[in-house]
């Protein structure tokens, strides 16, 4: 095996046997070769430096964008909690609570339950429709019914509402049958929920 001095005295002993015309023509062979190297080395690393840049402008953005509608998505998630909350703990006796609200009001009541059925998201939640029959009712007390529907804690809202006076005798309060449509939802919690 060759020693390193043998190796430097036989590159001596190849570069004194050459021409001085083959001489350069190695050199600028050799400076080619190295400005090429040079070259690819530092174009990598400017489109890594690039890349870089870029991606960094764009992390950047995403947090700006996070920072500025934070607050509007803290809200938004907080909002959601507490409709799946309300949905969860929804009261599933709605018609029982609704038909004992009109009677301690006075009203003659028929309260209609209707079977639940899924909603057509995947939220699991279920939406039970609930027709209202009231006769005889007077138009305060029948406002004053509204208004404690809509201070239940169960999710329910109005999908129909049709009045008819009953009385026209001015002397008297007026007097009206009612019929409403209400839609209550509650939400079955899933075996895989987190």
């Amino acid at each position: 095996m060759m020693t390193r001095s043998e190796f430097i005295q036989k590159i001596g002993e190849f570069w004194k046997g050459r021409q001085p015309r083959e001489r350069a023509f190695f050199v600028g062979a050799v400076a080619v070769v190295m400005i090429l190297v040079g070259y690819t080395i530092v174009n990598t690393a400017l489109t890594n430096i690039e890349k870089t840049v870029n991606a960094t402008k764009e992390f950047r953005r995403a947090l700006d964008f996070v920072a500025d509608n934070q607050a509007v998505y803290i809200q938004n998630r907080k909002a959601k909690a507490e409709m799946r909350e309300k949905l969860l703990s929804a009261d599933t006796r709605i018609a029982t609570k609704l038909s004992a609200m009109a009677s301690a009001l006075g009203f003659e009541v028929t309260v209609t339950p209707k079977d639940p059925h899924k909603t057509s998201d995947d939220s699991g939640a279920e939406a039970q429709e609930i027709e209202i029959q009231l006769k005889n009712v007077d138009y305060n007390k029948f406002l004053e019914y509204i208004v404690q529907i809509n201070n239940l804690d169960t999710p329910i809202y109005i999908r129909h509402l049709n009045m008819n006076r009953t009385s026209n005798n001015s002397g008297t309060e007026t007097k009206m049958t009612v019929s409403l449509t209400l839609i209550s939802y509650r939400l079955r919690e899933q075996p895989n929920a987190t």
